[in-house]
């Protein structure tokens, strides 16, 4: 199964995250350094939001990475069936 422009583009937005949530984090660690103390309840609401979405990001790439590895697993099921039986010993060291 090759990687659909859906799938090509969510791993771009996935390269793109890491960057944008290591600033967000350094953003964060200095608003609570200088924030007066009554401004941090919406900051710990507004981190928890940002943490949300991170778990539904992570969900949404583990998910993807299952469908590869099951479409990984088929394929090389099916490479196994139409090799000949001194071949599918070479490579798959059976």
């Amino acid at each position: 199964m090759p990687l659909g422009p859906s799938d090509r583009a969510f791993l771009r937005r996935i390269e793109h995250m890491k960057l944008y949530l290591l600033v967000l984090a350094g953003l964060v660690f200095l608003y609570l350094l200088i924030a007066p103390r009554a401004h941090l309840q919406l900051t710990t609401s507004l981190i928890g939001l940002s943490l949300c979405a991170v778990f539904w990001l992570t969900q949404r790439l583990l998910a993807f990475i299952g469908l590869l590895d099951m479409e990984l697993t088929r394929l090389t099921d099916a490479v196994k069936r139409s090799l000949p039986a001194d071949q599918r010993r070479e490579l798959f060291g059976e």
